[in-house]
């Protein structure tokens, strides 16, 4: 063997199209990973240049079906197969020797990519053991398994096409498709533009994904979660072994006679099978691209299809005094959580659960009860004298993940059972909702997880138990980075204690400001956990920015106390308009962010012209909202024209009015402290009044007491 293994390898390097390629991939991979790291110097984005280290990988692992290939099928070409064939285990031994070549060959790039890898981290010097950990699972998977990947489908495919090279090469063109972000974007297209499916967009998509050893969403255009890093979910540890095993046996197919190769192909029928039910039931994985179930779009997409009853100001009738909470996280989230209610003599209970949980049953001491599911809720009747109600569900939401790799499970999010019916999400706002207790519930926690949980309420063991409004649960590439504040530490904006003391004081001052009373939430907000959610969590969310907890708080941003105190206010005022540009004004005026000596500040807006300016904008609004496509169709070249300039000129107003409005009311306004107590209250109240009609009002009485004095 060894032999054959020495003279396998003098082929490879005496043969031109083989050798040449190696050596250009392997200069080629050096090149650009120096490259990387000199960009790493620039930008110091520890996931940024793992990603592009990593998204290449797709291209050697192609060249190796190549050089797999072009070395195995020299056999058939030189009619050596038929040689070997004569001796026993001889095609056998002569597979083994090109394999066991190839492997090595591989085994090189693997090797420098581990090493820079090590260097990688002992340079950033983050002193993280997890992030080291994850570093060198990542160079074994994508660049070690991969790779070993790639000589094995190359070798079968040698085994199985002999020398049909269009087909090889047109397969191998696939996989590096269906590895990348182009078939993402066309099976898209295909599924919604074309044919309108979603169960199309299921199956390709599905498809993809077997066949993905080099996670897709690493090509987009999305971050990567510093908790979660590059995805090695068990799913992806089993598609590469899968890829290894599956092609070895039709290789062995081909070295026994009838019935050996009957077995083997048996064998790979099972192990496809095998491997296709894993696949099937591989739970939560954090999936970043454009597909409707991704992270980004999953729930924004659902609730806009399946719009809700509005359930804002929605009574219970009842609260939760006790949770029991036995979580498991594997693939996915496996719960059974006992709640006491505090009152057990009604005759209807509701609760909201995210609808990616299933339920499987709901009892009581006393036995099973019947329940109805309605998407996010649960109803059930009367407890009938029993003491509490046990929830068992399993499932995932493709935000808040919970798997072997990760945890992120924020206090605000119904990843378990709350007391009535809330809405999860937003289509107004585009966003998610805080579903939080409006009181403290007692908590008895138990997570069954090989990562160390970090959990607002005291514990350890992943054993935690305690008071609180709201049961957050993190884990992953994560820690206590300093006292009572947790985050990813490998995140460059790692979040300041004192920032959060600098945002108490700004918000106690603004309070005082406003004449407001302040929150009871706000109070104490140093002495409060804080834990750093990843920055993705404000994709199509704005909730997400900063929520507040009766004994913590997440936070996506902690850089400064006015970002802080910033991001909180505009939890609290909640706008119910769309003019989102005042929103942020305001607040810019009211934390004293403006840059004060801008020229631009002291140029006297005059609130005659702006009411002329708001009426003009207003009639512009109201004439083109009654264009219809029919009428359009029916007008002239000059009357559309003349609509265009229209248009031109409401964007231009509604552009400066957000701009003016703000600079006059919270800036230039003998009346401006009264104007932010004015606005307050509209954020806060829930009023129903459209946003200009109340500038307006304002500026028009301001007006008329300057005449009448």
């Amino acid at each position: 063997m060894r032999k054959l293994y020495k003279e396998t390898m003098l082929i490879f390097w005496r043969s031109r199209n083989l050798v040449v390629p190696y050596l250009v991939v392997l200069a080629i991979f050096s090149l650009y990973t120096a490259f990387r790291f000199v960009q790493y110097m620039e930008f110091h984005n520890i996931f940024m240049t793992m990603r592009w280290l990593v998204i290449p990988c797709v291209f050697l692992i192609a060249s190796f079906i190549y050089f797999g290939y072009e070395l195995a099928i020299k056999m058939y070409e030189n009619n050596m197969a038929e040689y070997f064939k004569a001796y026993r285990r001889g095609l056998r031994q002569a597979y083994g020797a090109i394999i066991l070549c190839l492997s090595t060959l591989a085994a090189i790039p693997a090797m420098m990519f581990l090493l820079f890898m090590l260097f990688f981290y002992y340079y950033i010097n983050v002193e993280y053991y997890p992030f080291l950990v994850h570093l060198v699972k990542v160079s074994l998977l994508y660049f070690g398994l991969s790779f070993i990947a790639g000589v094995m489908s190359g070798t079968a495919m040698a085994a199985k096409l002999k020398s049909n090279r269009l087909a090889v090469y047109s397969l191998t063109v696939l996989f590096m498709l269906l590895n990348t972000t182009f078939t993402s974007s066309l099976f898209y297209q295909l599924s919604y533009s074309l044919l309108n499916s979603y169960p199309l967009e299921k199956v390709l998509f599905g498809i993809k994904d077997f066949f993905t050893l080099v996670p897709h969403q690493l090509g987009s255009n999305f971050a990567i979660d510093p908790i979660y890093g590059l995805p090695l979910e068990p799913i992806r540890w089993i598609l590469a072994v899968f890829w290894i095993i599956f092609p070895l046996t039709l290789i062995m197919g081909e070295c026994f006679g009838r019935k050996g190769k009957q077995a083997f192909t048996a064998s790979a029928c099972l192990i496809l099978v095998f491997a296709v039910g894993l696949f099937a039931f591989r739970g939560s994985t954090l999936i970043m691209d454009l597909r409707n179930d991704s992270h980004p779009y999953s729930d924004m997409l659902y609730y806009q299809d399946r719009p809700e009853a509005d359930y804002r100001g929605y009574q219970a009738g009842f609260d939760i005094n006790n949770y029991d909470m036995d979580l498991t996280v594997s693939n996915e989230l496996h719960a059974i959580v006992k709640v006491a209610v505090d009152d057990p003599d009604l005759d209807r209970y509701d609760f909201t659960l995210y609808r990616g949980y299933k339920l499987d049953r709901v009892r009581t001491e006393n036995g099973a009860i019947p329940f109805k599911r309605e998407g996010d809720y649960i109803s059930i009747g009367s407890l009938k004298g029993a003491d509490y109600i046990i929830f068992e569900y399993h499932g995932k939401s493709p935000k808040y993940y919970a798997n072997r790799q990760a945890i992120t499970l924020p206090g605000y999010f119904a990843y378990y059972p709350k007391a009535g019916r809330t809405n999860i999400f937003d289509v107004v706002q585009n966003s998610y909702v805080i579903n939080l207790s409006p009181n403290e519930s007692r908590y008895e926690v138990k997570v069954h997880s090989d990562l160390e949980v970090f959990c607002n309420l005291p514990g350890s063991n992943n054993t935690f138990s305690g008071k609180t409004n709201g049961l957050s649960l993190f884990a992953g590439m994560y820690d206590e980075i300093a006292d009572n504040i947790y985050a990813e530490p490998m995140r460059r904006d790692l979040p300041q204690k004192q920032a959060i003391r600098e945002a108490e004081q700004i918000l106690h001052d603004a309070f005082k400001r406003l004449e407001r009373p302040e929150p009871e939430a706000l109070k104490h907000l140093a002495g409060k956990k804080l834990f750093q959610v990843p920055g993705n969590f404000t994709l199509n969310s704005s909730i997400d920015d900063t929520v507040i907890m009766s004994d913590h708080i997440t936070a996506v941003y902690c850089a400064n106390g006015t970002q802080v105190a910033t991001i909180i206010m505009q939890s609290i005022i909640k706008p119910p308009s769309t003019v989102y540009r005042l929103e942020y004004e305001y607040l810019s005026y009211l934390f004293k962010q403006k840059d004060m000596t801008d020229p631009l500040l002291k140029k006297p807006v005059d609130p005659k012209q702006l009411l002329q300016e708001i009426d003009e904008w207003q009639s512009l609004n109201e004439k083109h909202s009654k264009i219809t496509k029919k009428i359009l169709k029916n007008m002239n070249e000059r009357e559309k024209q003349l609509l265009r300039s229209e248009k031109k000129r409401a964007w231009e107003l509604r552009m400066s009015l957000q701009e003016t409005v703000s600079l006059y009311l919270f800036y230039q306004s003998p009346r401006k402290a009264e104007n932010f107590r004015i606005f307050y209250d509209y954020y806060t109240s829930g009023s129903t009044q459209d946003l200009w009609e109340l500038v307006k009002s304002i500026i028009g009485e301001e007006i008329k007491d300057d005449q009448s004095s």
